[in-house]
C-alpha cells in the first residue's frame, strides 16, 4: 500500500513538474524570439534606408560589399555573428556576409523571402544548408528598390536559454520529487498506521480468531471504522461460537445414529452426512464428500433415481438396493423431501436415511436355509423308519431275518436322527450363550488322547497313520466337554474324508499371548470355491458322499462357534488331492494356573 502511494504522488509531482517546466521554457522561447525578431527588424529597416539613399545618389550598389558593411557594424561577438544578405524579387543573390554569393542558390521560395516579397515582412527558423548552423532569419522588402534585405543570427542565445531553462526545470523538479517523497512517506506513515492496525485485525479473523480487536485509533474516521469492527467480531464470535456448538451437536447426533443420513440440495450437490454414510458408501471422509454432486460419490443408479423422483414430486420413497461392489451389500434406502420451514411448496432438497440389512438379510436366509436343511434332514430318517415298519406290518415281521435286517436299519436312522438332533442342540446352546462360566485349567494332551481312543478302531480300518506333537506341559483354558467336542468333529472329518493308509498330524504350541493347534490330513481336499461357506450349517462339499458317510452337515459349523466362544480364530488351508489342514488360534490365559489346578483326571 506505501509503495502504491509513493508511486503515486511520484507520478502526480513529475507530471506537474514537467507540465510547469514545459510552459515556462515556452514562454520563455517565445518571449525571446519576439524580442530578437524586433532587434533584427530594425537595422534591416535602416540598411535599406541607406541602400536606397546610395542607389539614388550613386546610381550603383555594390550589395555584396554592402552585406559585408553592415554585417560587421551589427556583430559584437565573434561567436554570435549577424548575417546580412541580399535578394532581389526573382530569388536571386546579390550580396551575402558569411558566403560567396554567386555560389548560393535562388531564394525565391525560403519561407521569410516569400513571406517578405508578399506581406513586406517575412520570419522563419531554420538550418542554413549553407553555413550548417540554426538560423533566426528576419526578411524586409522595400519596394522603391525592389531588394529584399535579409538579417539572420545563430541561435546561440535560445539554445543557452533553453539549457538555462532546462537546467532549473531539473533542479526544481529534484528539489520537488525530494520534497514529496519526504512528505509522502510521512503522510503514508499515518495513512497506513490505522489502515495496516485493521488490515492484521482482519488476518486473525480470516484465520479464526475472532477475539481480535483493534485497540488504538486516531480520533477521526478511522475510529469510527475500527469501533465498527470490534463491534463486528463481537457479533461474529458470539456467532461462530454459537454455531459450533449446534453443529457439534449436530454432527453428535448424525454420527450416534444407527442409518446413514445424507442430505442434498436442489442441484443435487451433498450439503450433509454422517460418517456412518461415508463407510456405507467407502468415502474416505465426510469433509472430502460435502460440496460435490451426489452421483461423483455415490455411482448407483437407483438411489440417485429415487432422489430425483423425490425431488421432482415432493414424496417419500423407499427401497431394498443391493449393492455389488466391493463387497456385496443390500441397504434399506429412505428418501424424503426437505421443506422450507415456511412453506411445504417449497422444496430445499432431498434427505436419503440408509440402513444396512445385510446381517439382517443374510440372517434371514441362514434361518430359511436352516429350516429347509433341518426338515429335510429330519425328514429323511423319519421316512426310512416309517417305510420300514409299514413293510414289517405287512408280513415283513413274520420272516424272522427280513424282520431283523429291517430292525438293524431302523435303529441305524435313529441313532442318526439322535445324532443330528444332540448336534442341532448343541449348536443352538453354544449360539445362545454369550460367554462360558465353565472355564477351568486342562492339559491339553490327555484330551487328545481321549478323543484318539475313540476313532481308534475306525482309523485302524483305514489303515491310518495319527502323528501328535504337543507338550506334555501345554495347558488350555476352556470348557473341557466343548474342547473334546471340538477336536471329535475335527478328527472325524480329517478320518472320514481320508484316503486310505493316509496319515493325520495333529500339532500344538503356544507363542507369547496364543495357543496355536493344527490338525492336517492326506485326504481328499476341498476346492476354493467351498473355503469360504465351509463353516455354514448342512454345507457340504460333496452332499452324498458326506451322507453315506454319516456326517450331519454341522461338525464344522460347531467347531466354529466353539472356536467363536473363546474369543479364538479358525483358518483353513486346503487343494483338492493334497488334503486339508485346521489351524485354531486360541488366546491364553492372563494367568497360568498351578499343576494342582489341572483338573484332567
Amino acid at each position: 500500500m506505501r509503495k502504491k502511494i509513493i508511486i503515486y504522488y511520484l507520478i502526480l509531482t513529475i507530471t506537474a513538474v514537467s507540465i510547469m517546466a514545459f510552459f515556462m521554457w515556452r514562454a520563455a522561447y517565445n518571449l525571446y524570439q519576439g524580442e530578437l525578431e524586433e532587434k533584427l527588424i530594425f537595422p534591416a529597416k535602416l540598411i535599406e534606408q541607406e541602400l536606397w539613399a546610395e542607389s539614388r545618389n550613386k546610381g550603383v550598389v555594390d550589395y555584396d560589399e554592402a552585406a559585408h558593411k553592415y554585417a560587421q557594424i551589427l556583430t559584437a561577438d565573434q561567436n554570435n555573428k549577424t548575417r546580412i544578405t541580399f535578394i532581389n524579387y526573382e530569388g536571386k543573390v546579390l550580396g551575402e556576409s558569411e558566403a560567396d554569393y554567386r555560389l548560393m542558390g535562388n531564394h525565391r521560395n525560403r519561407k521569410e523571402v516569400g513571406e517578405a516579397i508578399e506581406k513586406g515582412r517575412g520570419m522563419d527558423i531554420r538550418s542554413s544548408g549553407t553555413l550548417k548552423s540554426k538560423y533566426l532569419y528576419v526578411a524586409l522588402s522595400y519596394p522603391e528598390t525592389g531588394i529584399v534585405t535579409r538579417v539572420s543570427v545563430p541561435m546561440v542565445q535560445l539554445a543557452f536559454l533553453h539549457q538555462k531553462i532546462l537546467g532549473s526545470s531539473l533542479l526544481a523538479f529534484l528539489i520537488g520529487l525530494l520534497i514529496t517523497v519526504v512528505l509522502v512517506w510521512r503522510f503514508s506513515d499515518q495513512l497506513l498506521k490505522p489502515i495496516n492496525a485493521l488490515k492484521l485485525a482482519f488476518n486473525k479473523v480470516a484465520q479464526g480468531d475472532y477475539t481480535a480487536r483493534v485497540r488504538y485509533l486516531e480520533n477521526d474516521e478511522f475510529r469510527d471504522l475500527a469501533d465498527g469492527f470490534n463491534r463486528m467480531t463481537v457479533k461474529l464470535e458470539n456467532t461462530v461460537a454459537d454455531l459450533k456448538r449446534k453443529k457439534a451437536q449436530v454432527e453428535l447426533i448424525l454420527n450416534n445414529m444407527v442409518n446413514g443420513i445424507i442430505a442434498v440440495d436442489q442441484n443435487m450437490r451433498i450439503i450433509l452426512l454422517n460418517s456412518l454414510a461415508c463407510d456405507l458408501f467407502g468415502l474416505e471422509n465426510v469433509a472430502n464428500a460435502q460440496g460435490y454432486y451426489f452421483i461423483e460419490k455415490v455411482r448407483n443408479n437407483e438411489i440417485n433415481t429415487m432422489i430425483k423422483e423425490t425431488s421432482a414430486h415432493g414424496f417419500p420413497l423407499n427401497k431394498e438396493i443391493n449393492m455389488g461392489f466391493p463387497d456385496e451389500k443390500i441397504y434399506r434406502v429412505y428418501s424424503s423431501p426437505i421443506n422450507s420451514m415456511g412453506s411445504t411448496n417449497t422444496k430445499l432438497g432431498v434427505i436419503i436415511s440408509i440402513h444396512d440389512i445385510t446381517k439382517i438379510k443374510k440372517l434371514e436366509q441362514m434361518r430359511t436355509e436352516f429350516i429347509s436343511n433341518v426338515t429335510h434332514e429330519l425328514k429323511t430318517p423319519l421316512t426310512s423308519i416309517r417305510g420300514f415298519i409299514e413293510t414289517l406290518r405287512n408280513g415283513a415281521i413274520n420272516k424272522p431275518e427280513v424282520a431283523e435286517d429291517f430292525l438293524k436299519i431302523i435303529d441305524l436312522e435313529a441313532e442318526r436322527l439322535y445324532i443330528l438332533i444332540n448336534d442341532i442342540l448343541q449348536l443352538s446352546e453354544i449360539e445362545t450363550m454369550p460367554q462360558d462360566v465353565q472355564i477351568e485349567a486342562y492339559r491339553l494332551k490327555p484330551i487328545i488322547d481321549e478323543v484318539l481312543a475313540i476313532f481308534s478302531e475306525t482309523a485302524s480300518k483305514k489303515k491310518l497313520t495319527i502323528t501328535t506333537e504337543i507338550a506334555v506341559d501345554l495347558v488350555i483354558t476352556a470348557n473341557r466337554n466343548r474342547i473334546k467336542q471340538m477336536f471329535i468333529n475335527l478328527l472325524d472329518n480329517a478320518i472320514k474324508y481320508n484316503v486310505e493308509e493316509g496319515s493325520i498330524k495333529i500339532k500344538a504350541w503356544q507363542t507369547a499371548d496364543k495357543l496355536i493347534m493344527t490338525i492336517k490330513d492326506d485326504g481328499i481336499g476341498i476346492g476354493k470355491e467351498h473355503l469360504d461357506r465351509i463353516f455354514e450349517r448342512f454345507y457340504r462339499v460333496d452332499k452324498g458322499r458326506s451322507r453315506a458317510l454319516g456326517g450331519t452337515g454341522l461338525g464344522l459349523s460347531i467347531v466354529k462357534h466353539i472356536v467363536n466362544l473363546y474369543k479364538g480364530m479358525i483358518e483353513i488351508n486346503s487343494e483338492p488331492g493334497q488334503g486339508t489342514e485346521f489351524i485354531i488360534s486360541w488366546p491364553v490365559a492372563e494367568r497360568l494356573p498351578s499343576c494342582e489346578e489341572f483338573n484332567n483326571e
